[in-house]
């Protein structure tokens, strides 16, 4: 390997990957929703809901395939797909948490709480691997190495 290439570090190949997965996840979990016989049809998403239910994690799993390829304007794309993503399930539940627990018991409020940690812990892995030192110096304009 010569001194022009870097590596890309491993905390941007974490947070990627992560990304990837969750966005897969919940693209699944969506059209699972949409063509389950189980699920009443009143609860199918239309609309603006089910586009976001297809967008954000689509644009999620695009931006950290993006920054894997090492496009410079990725890294950005990325952060903003991830605050756009991991905010809105944190405000989601966080509206959640008073109805969750009236309906499901304390149970039901422990769950939307840990979700509400697992969505900060990933948008706290995105801003520390995109905004980290060594993603700066991999982005300012070294050649990629695989």
């Amino acid at each position: 390997m010569d001194s022009a290439t870097r590596k890309r570090p491993k905390r941007l190949w974490v947070a990627a990957i992560i990304n990837t997965l969750v966005g897969l996840m919940a693209l699944s979990l969506f059209a699972f929703l949409v063509m389950s016989t189980r699920v009443p049809h009143a609860f199918h998403p239309r609309g603006a809901t089910a586009f976001f239910a297809v967008c954000a994690p689509s644009f999620l799993i695009i931006a950290s395939i993006m920054v894997l390829f090492g496009k410079p304007y990725g890294r950005y794309l990325m952060l903003l797909a991830a605050l756009v993503f991991y905010a809105t399930l944190i405000v989601q539940n966080v509206l959640l948490f008073g109805a969750a627990q009236s309906l499901f018991g304390q149970a039901g409020g422990a769950k939307v709480v840990a979700n509400v940690a697992r969505a900060s812990l990933e948008l706290l892995i995105n801003l520390w691997a995109l905004l980290s030192f060594k993603t700066r110096q991999y982005f300012g304009g070294a050649a990629v190495a695989p």
